[in-house]
């Protein structure tokens, strides 16, 4: 047996001396076993067993916690970069919206398709110069989804969006019928939206079909104390429409056009619960496809749209509405929700590009068709916004519709609205209050 000098090394380095070991009998052939060493040296060995194995579990340790530390460090810098500023009025207490609609990108990409996005991007910065808003929403089909290709279509939302990039502006959609087709789904559009800081566009909770159905919250131009109070709410919804993604046949709409019961039972659970935390707020809402209470109103003799009390363009006649049925029973319930909510003011939808006027929310309804007001009621207003895209289907001239919140020093507020053309002349200038349909204005509507 090969004796082990005093002057052996063993494990000061926390590894095992290669020469010590090679030195060790390891078979009885070579003149003993490892359990034939000497009490000293099964002791060194043992010792610098128990060394390298503390120093491994010592530098496994640093390294797992430098790894959480990076993970928490990251975890951190997520949380700031997706935590979105306040919505606040401007300093003279006003919070104005630019409301794009129909912007249709994506049409055909061989001919017509290039040019029409050339020519509304182009219609957004001209008219984002001219107006400058505190808030731009986006208020449905955003893109000609069947006209799209898989590995193209939510890269669209890159151009659409850029103007508002490069201008520094917020913004909020709701997605439209034709934002859901073989090659487009909503969920991948709305997972190109939120890459951007800028975009302030949310996903419905569970229990709530689409994925545009939120609110956000405008608070006082300054915010102070812990928990400001909102002064005005904004709500989204999403009427759906259009076919399943990479749904056969392909672009055969299969989607319900309507706001769904589920996202009506949930409307109603959190506009009662934010009316418990902050009283009765004045609120907007936004929804892509108009609902029947439009029908009615386009219907209605006394005052008629698109005449001195109602201005704006009335060219798609009968419009298109949410749900298949003459009786409307599959959006009644929205509706009834709507009219249930107190502080509601106005709705903007858009979807028929040939129609771009206000109205008051009919008082009486014609026989089996919608949901009344009643004439004691507060009731809200119906606004088209106006179609804004060179895409989608109508040779009308192309403009966007502004909405100005303003406040006064009790919170109560008031509502301009107006359609800024292209070409930059404003028309419909109408104020939404009490005698709106009683008042009388230029029936000028840009065409």
């Amino acid at each position: 047996m090969l004796a082990v000098g005093p002057h052996a090394r063993t494990f000061e380095t926390g590894r095992e001396s290669m020469t010590e070991m090679s030195r060790t009998p390891t078979s009885k052939g070579a003149g003993g076993s490892y359990l034939d060493a000497p009490p000293v040296v099964n002791a060194r060995i043992k010792e610098g067993h128990q060394q390298w194995l503390s120093r491994a579990l010592l530098c496994l340790m640093f390294f797992l916690l430098a790894i959480l530390a990076m993970f928490v460090s990251l975890l951190a810098l997520s949380s700031v970069l997706s935590t979105k500023a306040d919505l606040n009025l401007a300093p003279d207490g006003t919070f104005q919206i630019a409301v794009f609609s129909d912007l249709h990108y994506g049409e055909n990409e061989s001919t017509f398709g290039p040019p029409q996005d050339i020519n509304s991007a182009a219609l957004m910065r001209q008219v984002l110069a001219q107006e400058q808003p505190d808030f731009v929403v986006l208020n449905g089909d955003l893109i000609t989804g069947e006209n799209t290709f898989a590995f193209n279509s939510t890269g669209y939302v890159d151009k659409i969006v850029a103007p508002l990039v490069q201008g520094g502006y917020s913004w909020a959609s709701t997605y439209g019928n034709h934002d859901s087709k073989y090659n487009l789904s909503r969920e991948a559009l709305y997972a190109e939206e939120k890459k951007y800081a800028n975009a302030y566009t949310q996903h419905g909770p569970a229990g709530t079909d689409g994925v545009t159905n939120y609110v956000l919250e405008v608070y006082s131009p300054v915010t102070t104390g812990s928990s400001p109070r909102p002064i005005a709410l904004l709500w989204f919804f999403d009427s759906r429409g259009g076919s399943a993604y990479q749904s056969l046949p392909a672009n055969v709409d299969n989607i319900d056009n309507y706001v769904s019961n589920g996202t009506v039972t949930w409307y109603r659970s959190v506009q009662a619960q934010l009316q418990g935390e902050y009283g009765i707020l004045p609120s907007l809402a936004f929804v892509h496809i108009p609902m029947l209470a439009f029908v009615d109103l386009q219907d209605q003799n006394s005052p008629k749209v698109s005449g001195p009390n109602y201005p704006g363009l009335n060219a798609d006649v009968p419009l298109a509405q949410q749900g298949y049925s003459d009786t409307g029973s599959e959006a009644t319930p929205f509706m009834q929700a709507l009219l249930d909510t107190p502080g509601l003011h106005s709705i903007y939808s858009g979807h028929d590009h040939g129609d771009s006027w206000c109205g008051r929310w009919p008082n009486s309804t014609l026989p089996g068709y919608g949901v009344g007001g009643g004439s004691g009621q507060m009731r809200p207003f119906l606004c088209f916004c106006k179609h804004s895209g060179y895409g989608g289907y109508g040779v009308w001239n192309r403009g966007v519709r502004q909405v100005r919140l303003s406040f006064d020093q009790s919170g109560d507020m008031s509502v301009n609205t107006w359609v800024r053309m292209q070409a930059g002349d404003i028309v419909t200038a109408v104020t939404l209050n009490e005698t709106y349909g009683e008042d009388i204005y230029p029936t000028a509507d840009g065409q």
